[in-house]
């Protein structure tokens, strides 16, 4: 879906595609999205979105090989 947004040419579908985008964020990881949005938030949210489920994903294969080492 971030892909989708950041392609979508439309900038009111796009504001859209990020609700939704944030919507299915764990609450603790949702962004606080103003109410007046241009186009250039849109990226910079993303942007961080997609930074925070990379930090998310690297943790968690983290702690998966610090329990398959200890094995």
């Amino acid at each position: 879906m971030i892909e989708e947004c950041k392609n979508e040419l439309n900038i009111y579908r796009k504001i859209e595609i990020l609700y939704k985008i944030n919507y299915m964020l764990p609450k603790t990881r949702q962004l606080s999205i103003p109410s007046l949005i241009a186009n250039g938030y849109v990226s910079v949210a993303l942007y961080k979105i997609e930074e925070g489920l990379l930090v998310a994903a690297y943790a968690c294969l983290y702690e998966r090989s610090l329990t398959q080492c200890k094995k």
